[in-house]
């Protein structure tokens, strides 16, 4: 079973996901979770999200917690009124429905975006309306086991799992809330080769703060190319390769 994304994040890897390396532990651990679009391809795994922030704390433990019809009787939202207006909603709900008001944004909007409106009038998969609740309502089940927790990559136990690790990117994460700017890159790279089990980091061309490799070429939400690399370690592919 393989989910659709839950909420639309910038620098999601939905379509990158399934070329990674699979996991091969039970333990699935994603310390900069995001929207988590790696564990959504291995929803049964003993997933394990962190993030510093709470936005996205507070949205996964909304989905992992509430109800199927909560979800299905969540408001669409009217071109001319704002998340505000609707004072009945959760701020956890707020926060997720934000996330479709705007493809790929890096906080949760409070109206629909003028470049929306198209896809919303067209019904578009990656907008909020009836397809989008009822896709999320039918997911909830696979979750239910999923936890989160608000931390820092530096407080999580050091658990023999399948780490797949994708922070704001050293020069191009600066435009997230938890930026890369506040990131110890040397100490990150540190931390990430001290983990047990299998170990997926990802990062931009250019990136030096581990022995990344080039993994794939795309073009980001406003169709510039970026090329993406990856960096690999305990699988067991590896130490065939390595002689181990």
């Amino acid at each position: 079973m393989i989910l659709k994304p839950f909420f639309s994040y910038f620098g999601s890897k939905y379509r990158l996901s399934k070329k990674y390396k699979k996991p091969s532990k039970d333990i699935l651990i994603e310390p900069f979770a995001g929207s988590a679009c790696y564990s959504l391809h291995y929803p049964h795994k003993q997933v394990k999200l962190y993030d510093k922030y709470d936005v996205i704390c507070g949205i996964w433990d909304y989905l992992i917690n509430v109800k199927e019809q909560e979800i299905l009787d969540l408001p669409l939202i009217d071109f001319d009124k704002t998340l505000d207006d609707y004072s009945s909603l959760s701020q956890e709900a707020k926060w997720l429905i934000g996330f479709w008001l705007n493809k790929a944004s890096i906080k949760p909007r409070n109206k629909i975006s003028y470049y929306s409106t198209e896809r919303f009038e067209k019904d578009s998969a990656d907008s909020w309306n009836p397809a989008t609740k009822r896709r999320i309502s039918n997911q909830l089940q696979y979750i239910r086991h999923w936890t989160i927790e608000n931390k820092s990559y530096k407080d999580i136990e050091n658990d023999d799992a399948t780490w797949f690790i994708d922070p704001p990117y050293q020069d191009a994460g600066k435009i997230y809330v938890k930026s890369s700017k506040d990131i110890d890159f040397d100490h990150l790279g540190i931390w990430c080769k001290e983990r047990q089990g299998e170990i997926i980091v990802c990062e931009n061309k250019g990136a030096t703060w581990l022995p990344f490799q080039y993994f794939s070429d795309l073009k980001n939400t406003i169709g510039k190319k970026t090329f993406e690399v990856v960096y690999y370690q305990g699988f067991q592919d590896d130490q065939l390769i390595l002689g181990i």
